[in-house]
């Protein structure tokens, strides 16, 4: 009876480890390690970036998250309401300030939400964004000019302009 008790055991621990497994790993979900001082200083920085180049898109922040959204209506008798998130979330790693930033980027379309893998192009442009923010990226990838890009360049991604972050590059040197 004790045998089976500890096969039991066993089998129910191994099977939650699993699913514990399988609900952190996210294809829609990108990560990165950066180290930061001052976290809520790069949301705001991230923010007057955002807002600055589209008076369309919502910020909302707090001090684990960021969250950007756009809201974007088509059509004239039958009317399609779209909604662009951008969530990054962080997390400490350690007292450093060595934080993890984690992305996540969908679209909600009627009730129908689709999501974007950590593969997609616009995982890569939200990352070239805060990177050059924080002044460890010199080159802008431009939506307008890239094949990549193609089906995005009305995301709120694609939004900000150069210049504006720039601007926000030299006043937030003291990330």
């Amino acid at each position: 009876m004790k045998l089976f008790s500890l096969f039991f055991t066993s089998v129910c621990l191994l099977s939650s480890l699993l699913m514990a497994d399988d609900i952190v790993k996210n294809d829609n979900i990108s990560t990165k390690i950066f180290k930061i001082d001052d976290k809520q200083e790069l949301f705001n920085s991230l923010k007057r970036v955002f807002f600055s180049s589209e008076h369309k898109n919502i910020l909302d922040t707090n001090w684990t998250a960021l969250h950007m959204s756009k809201r974007v209506t088509t059509g004239f008798i039958d009317i399609d309401i779209e909604e662009q998130s951008v969530i990054i979330s962080s997390r400490n790693l350690d007292e450093n300030g060595t934080k993890e930033l984690s992305l996540e980027i969908y679209t909600t379309k009627n009730d129908e939400v689709t999501n974007f893998k950590s593969t997609n192009f616009l995982h890569k442009l939200f990352w070239n964004r805060l990177e050059f923010i924080l002044g460890l990226e010199n080159e802008w990838i431009d939506c307008y000019y890239m094949s990549q890009a193609l089906g995005h360049n009305n995301h709120l991604l694609c939004s900000p302009k150069e210049q504006i972050a720039l601007k926000e590059r030299n006043l937030s040197t003291k990330l």
